[in-house]
């Protein structure tokens, strides 16, 4: 049987998961912490609101929104719920290289960070009446007896239920259910003479179903539970959860009442998530190698030069690839996004204090150098062994 983690060691790795990883300035008081504590803190922090907006925030300057969210992930202020909030924005991937609004976009991630540990019913249908979300997938043009399928197919192939577990008939018929669902401006509006209140049948159900019956319908469905507990582990967990771990999540959720919040504690209390094996087995995305390496390094300003990097490593906030959301894995580290990596090290590097290289060996490896580097690492100093530590393969997970 695999060794559990214990200790410091499974504190650091719920930190690297539950949130960015150990920051220099916090790790000597988290890593006195009991497990017990250390997800309750975090869990706690699920409730706290984000830090407030700075004086002259202006949503329409170029990166600003970007801006705050990175500055709120660095802050350690609620990682837990940065954390969470970064997985909705994958999964109910919207883009406002479509969209050309930023407000929408932010009153999206106010969305997903307000409601994103709370009930996943309610989380799909606010994402339903979501006006960057109708823009998104065309809501607009949904209207009775021309339902345009996009949001209907989108809502159970990427949301709820997964691939294989609706027909075409359920696309049309969740389409219909969802006719007059517009958006005004910057408001979600239910135009009723749009609204197909004819009878519909999806997924072995009967009736005249709005868009809050289908949400309901889909929630009850065995797939549900079992498609986002899947995701969820894979997100925070390990790449490979076996169908008995999936299905026993997926057990919590649906006994819960479909409670995110229930669910997550499920996932950090299981064995699986503080084994041995799965330590350090999830690739960083470009967003969580930057803040868990400026955590590391001490360094608290996420500086304008952050966005340009995340750019060329293929993750820009608020503009995923497409309604699939990003990669993930190995699909991170192209030739030229590690490159970019390096670089990004290496700007971090300088910024750093002189003993920030100790704190990265501390707050990122326990204080042991990592396997087949400690020569290498003996024979550097200052800026250059930080910019190795951080720019090293062994960072590049968490």
């Amino acid at each position: 049987m695999d060794e559990l983690l214990e200790g410091p060691l499974a504190i650091a790795h719920l930190l690297r998961r539950a949130g960015f990883g150990p920051d220099a300035a916090t790790w000597p008081e988290w890593r006195e912490l009991t497990f017990e504590e250390a997800l309750g803190r975090l869990l706690a922090g699920l409730d706290t609101p984000p830090t407030p907006e700075p004086e002259g925030f202006d949503v329409y300057l170029p990166g600003a929104i970007q801006q705050v969210w990175l500055d709120r992930m660095r802050s350690g202020h609620a990682p837990l719920a940065e954390k969470l909030t970064l997985f909705w924005h994958g999964h109910f991937a919207t883009s406002n290289a479509k969209i050309q609004d930023a407000h929408l976009m932010w009153a999206q991630y106010g969305l997903l960070r307000e409601h994103g540990a709370g009930s996943f019913r309610d989380l799909v249908l606010g994402v339903s009446r979501d006006v960057a979300m109708i823009r998104w997938l065309d809501g607009n043009a949904n209207r009775k007896g021309h339902a345009n399928e996009n949001y209907g197919r989108e809502l159970q192939e990427l949301f709820t239920l997964g691939i294989g577990n609706y027909t075409e008939t359920d696309i049309r018929e969740v389409a219909r259910a969802f006719t007059g669902w517009h958006s005004r401006h910057h408001d979600f509006v239910f135009k009723k003479q749009f609204h197909d209140a004819g009878e519909k049948t999806l997924h072995g159900k009967t009736g005249t179903f709005g868009g809050e019956e289908v949400v309901d319908i889909l929630m009850d469905h065995p797939a549900c539970a079992r498609f986002i507990a899947a995701k969820l582990l894979r997100f925070f967990s390990h790449p490979d959860p076996s169908a008995e771990e999936v299905e026993s999540l997926a057990g919590t959720m649906r006994d819960s009442g479909m409670d995110i919040r229930t669910t997550l504690e499920a996932l950090f209390r299981a064995p699986a998530f503080l084994r041995v094996s799965s330590q350090r087995a999830l690739v960083r995305s470009p967003v969580e190698f930057v803040i868990a390496a400026l955590a590391a390094a001490g360094v608290e300003e996420v500086s304008e030069d952050v966005q340009y990097s995340l750019d060329r490593q293929g993750q820009i906030l608020f503009r995923p690839p497409s309604v699939k959301g990003w990669p993930s894995g190995t699909g991170w580290l192209s030739s030229g996004a590690v490159v970019e990596r390096l670089d990004m090290a290496q700007r971090i590097a300088k910024r750093a204090t002189p003993s920030a290289a100790e704190n990265i060996l501390e707050t990122a490896f326990e204080g042991v150098a990592p396997t087949g580097l400690a020569g290498a690492i003996a024979k550097l100093s200052g800026a250059e062994r930080v910019a190795f530590l951080l720019g090293g393969p062994a960072f590049q997970v968490a």
